[in-house]
């Protein structure tokens, strides 16, 4: 049988290689040994000089799509995730820079497990599926209230810390950028490694306790953590995740009682605390809106009869805790319920550049009735949204603040992708903004 040979870079970042990618994602076998080929060319190091590309300074598309390569690799040679994940961060980084270029998009992003290498880098018992990211083992968390005080130390000799640095490295050679650091936040760590209902509990139930737990977490562990990074890894940035400590799961009064000091203090007490930002916070659920925190003892102020809670927290106050843990840039996400056009008129009057996410949801294959009309909706979400970026960015520049182009994932971020992503819809999402661009 003749050997397939991978295609000049010109047509795996071109029509060619879509066509391939997009093919073999919707299940059509004819396409699987030309991407092979191409897989392993990748691997192989053929294209590491072509990865970077050459971005320009006009709005980007950027997506986290490590959860599409494992699908990719498990597919075509029964990788498993945990060998995905840990075995080679050179072969990581190319496959997932790799794909982003097959996709069509120019800012390069790197991403990984970062909730469950968080925990694993502690010892935390983990699951580690065929075709999944890992996450912690609910059934074995690593503490509770009986041994809390007993958190390890960081280890920067672990084989986690170890292929974190080694992603960064390995990004920055073959990207060209500044690499970026996914590390969770002190909240997210800490739902890690004690159990998400354990510390929804203990936020109305032992208050003190969630304090001392967070305060112990930065000083045990993400501070040495964010030191190693800054002296191992030239340029770096630290970007903290927290989808767990957001207004939308734990409520305003929670996430502002609980989640930004501890950030606030990584920012401000470090040396490289401005090269720290947490843009990930989920629901600025403005006041009037229905809460998802735990709901207050009965009869407490702002309880529905239901258990329901309502949010008496003022638009401005949430924005300020945003700013407070990215100081760098404003970030709209989908989940947040203020209109764009409020996050426009924020971002100009605090001079910040705007980011704006789209939900994976809406381009996930699964929840599709009418490809033509959501390919057309994403198209029009996607011309709006980089519209109104290039609006704060001019604004940015007349005051003389010109917008910044720093690595970081942005400016409009489709918040995840999978082997369940429409290809033809993230197409929608990238035509909207070359034409918002032209």
């Amino acid at each position: 049988m003749t050997e397939i040979q991978a295609m000049p870079w010109s047509q795996v970042s071109g029509v060619e290689g879509l066509d391939i990618i997009s093919r073999y994602l919707a299940g059509d076998k004819s396409s699987e040994q030309g991407f092979a080929a191409i897989i392993q060319a990748a691997i192989d190091g053929q294209y590491d000089a072509h990865l970077a590309g050459e971005p320009d300074t006009g709005v980007h598309v950027t997506t986290s799509c490590h959860l599409m390569v494992l699908a990719i690799m498990n597919r075509l040679n029964e990788t498993q995730a945990s060998d995905f994940y840990k075995n080679d961060p050179e072969r990581y980084v190319r496959l997932n820079c790799l794909i982003q270029r097959m996709l069509g998009l120019q800012r390069l992003t790197l991403g990984w497990p970062v909730y469950g290498f968080g925990a694993e880098v502690l010892g935390q018992t983990m699951i580690y599926t065929e075709a999944q990211a890992p996450g912690s083992d609910p059934g074995e968390p690593l503490l509770n209230f009986d041994n809390w005080q007993q958190l390890p130390d960081f280890d920067p000799a672990h084989l986690i810390a170890c292929i974190v640095r080694d992603n960064l490295i390995h990004m920055a050679r073959l990207s060209g950028i500044e690499p970026v650091a996914h590390l969770p936040a002190p909240y997210s760590l800490a739902a890690e490694i004690l159990g998400q209902e354990h510390l929804i509990n203990a936020l109305t139930d032992r208050p003190d306790f969630v304090f001392e737990f967070l305060d112990l977490i930065v000083a045990r562990v993400l501070k040495p953590w964010c030191d190693d990074l800054v002296a191992t890894v030239p340029d770096v940035w630290l970007e903290l995740s927290d989808a767990s400590g957001s207004p939308m799961f734990i409520g305003p009064d929670n996430f502002l009682k609980y989640t930004v000091e501890p950030v606030r203090r990584l920012i401000d007490e470090n040396s490289w605390g401005d090269r720290v930002f947490v843009a990930n916070y989920r629901g600025d659920i403005p006041a009037g809106a229905k809460t998802r925190g735990r709901r207050k003892r009965r009869g407490a102020t702002g309880e529905s009869a239901s258990g329901e809670g309502v949010s008496d927290m003022s638009f401005e106050k949430l924005l300020a805790a945003k700013k407070i843990c990215c100081p760098q840039y404003l970030t709209r996400l989908e989940a947040d319920v203020m209109s764009i056009e409020h996050y426009v008129e924020a971002a100009i009057r605090l001079e910040m550049p705007l980011y704006l996410g789209i939900g994976a949801v809406r381009l996930d294959r699964n929840s599709l009735t009418d490809l033509k009309l959501s390919c057309s909706e994403l198209h029009v979400s996607a011309h709006d949204a980089a519209q109104q970026i290039l609006k704060v960015s001019q604004a940015l520049e007349d005051s003389g603040k010109p917008r910044s182009a720093f690595s970081w994932p942005g400016d409009v971020y489709v918040e995840d992708t999978n082997a369940e992503t429409h290809v033809d819809l993230l197409q929608a999402v990238l035509d909207g903004v070359r034409q918002a661009n032209s």
